[in-house]
């Protein structure tokens, strides 16, 4: 996971010089045909994937399938497509560029970024605050945590992490939004994750490395700075955009059963990915190793992570919420919790399900009422208060509305049993309201 990182923070910190199209000779196809063979063969996850793959260039090559490409970047694209036929990997790819490679040769090693591209990483962490975008405490004590990135747990990133947790600790609920982040770094997966588990480590992850024929195990930390959550309920936002380590969040919570996960299907990739210089033209991006579930003893390479409520990625956050809400409802016996519960839960099921009125419906509730009034406007009504400003009236259900910029007051039409609208009630947040008979 850390190689898959480099190299996409390689690709956004800078761009590299346009592609040259250099002709080049029946030799040089020969040579670079063989490299790309080898460094599978030596690097790819599967070996035999991996020698399949191999034989299939090579067999290519004897065909002459590859006379008529006479530039780098044609070649390049010819070879990419070869591969895959061979062997399906989307993170398999062979590219021409040429300023990726001289990049490349200033690293430390295969995987290690030379000390111009730490520095520069770093600033771009601290001003992007480590990938933490938004935490805050929604409606219902429900905390929500987004961020974008998994950086590298430096001194700072571990207490950007804590300050973020601390600000939910006291929820009764937590969703992390991974509907848009890019992945990175294993290690700041398992700090993200211990905050939900108790002191003792638990096995979740293991990563194995196939170049160097190791296995590194992951468990969750037996200390992290601040308090603990492992018993609030947890909820994980999932799109089609949900990348490398956001999906290895995900699905190692979702197999430990410690949260639910809400939206959608992720894509598949879960071999981190390292890049190979092939020659001074071309690049092999090679999946050199793969994450094995403690639980599962499998990934999520090809499926991507299944949600366990599916729903389109713009609604997840919402969906989480009711099921949140839900959730607390049932396990609170107190009125009083339950009644600012029961308020916004109305609201996030009037957001995911919107009530439309037609007109006939609209001009029956329009009328004065005492000293308020509604009106039918274009396709909406609105409500107007003694003194105040006109503000459009949002349906909630087919009786109930939402004042808008008003959270903390709802207005009902109150029926007979002929179903004539008889009064309005103002109703308040915290319980209670007022009543105003229909004069008009």
């Amino acid at each position: 996971m850390k190689k898959s990182f480099w190299i996409m923070f390689l690709y956004f910190l800078c761009l590299s010089a346009a592609a040259q199209h250099p002709a080049f000779t029946a030799a040089e196809k020969d040579s670079v045909v063989e490299r790309v063979a080898e460094l599978l063969e030596q690097n790819y996850v599967f070996p035999d994937k991996a020698k399949d793959m191999g034989n299939y260039i090579r067999s290519q090559y004897q065909r002459k399938a590859y006379d008529q490409v006479n530039s780098y970047q044609h070649f390049a694209q010819a070879m990419s497509s070869d591969l895959q036929k061979a062997h399906r990997d989307g993170h398999l790819n062979l590219k021409n560029d040429p300023g990726l490679v001289k990049m490349l040769k200033s690293w430390k090693s295969a995987s290690e970024p030379g000390p111009e591209v730490l520095r520069e990483h770093l600033r771009k962490a601290e001003r992007s605050n480590f990938g933490f975008t938004k935490v805050e405490r929604l409606p219902g004590n429900i905390g929500y945590i987004n961020f974008t990135q998994f950086f590298p747990v430096s001194e700072q990133a571990r207490q950007t992490v804590a300050a973020a947790m601390a600000f939910v600790a006291n929820t009764d609920a937590v969703v992390l939004d991974m509907r848009y982040n890019g992945g990175g770094h294993p290690e700041m997966v398992q700090l993200v994750m211990s905050y939900f588990f108790d002191v003792k480590p638990i096995h979740y992850n293991s990563i194995y490395d196939r170049p160097r024929n190791t296995t590194k195990e992951y468990h969750t930390l037996a200390e992290v700075d601040g308090e603990r959550m492992p018993k609030t309920d947890l909820y994980v936002l999932t799109s089609s955009n949900t990348f490398s380590a956001a999906k290895e969040l995900t699905y190692n919570l979702q197999s430990l059963k410690r949260a639910t996960i809400v939206g959608e299907t992720t894509a598949g990739g879960a071999h981190p990915v390292q890049p190979f210089i092939v020659n001074d033209q071309l690049v092999l991006d090679i999946p050199v190793a793969r994450s094995i579930n403690a639980i599962t003893q499998t990934n999520w390479e090809g499926t991507g992570v299944l949600p366990d409520v599916k729903v389109e990625a713009d609604k997840a956050l919402l969906k989480a919420q009711e099921l949140a809400l839900n959730e607390l409802l049932l396990s609170s016996t107190d009125a009083q919790d339950r009644t600012p519960l029961e308020w916004e839960l109305q609201y996030v099921k009037s957001e995911l399900q919107p009530v439309q009125l037609d007109k006939k419906v609209q001009s029956k509730y329009a009328g004065r009422y005492g000293e308020r009034i509604v009106r039918v406007q274009g396709n909406e009504l609105y409500y107007e208060q003694k003194g105040k400003a006109e503000r459009k009236l949002i349906p909630i259900t087919d009786t109930i509305f939402r004042i808008e910029g008003i959270p903390n007051l709802r207005v009902e039409m109150v029926k007979d049993e002929k179903g004539n609208v008889k009064k309005l009630l103002e109703l308040r947040e915290g319980g209670g309201f007022n009543e105003f008979a229909r004069s008009h």
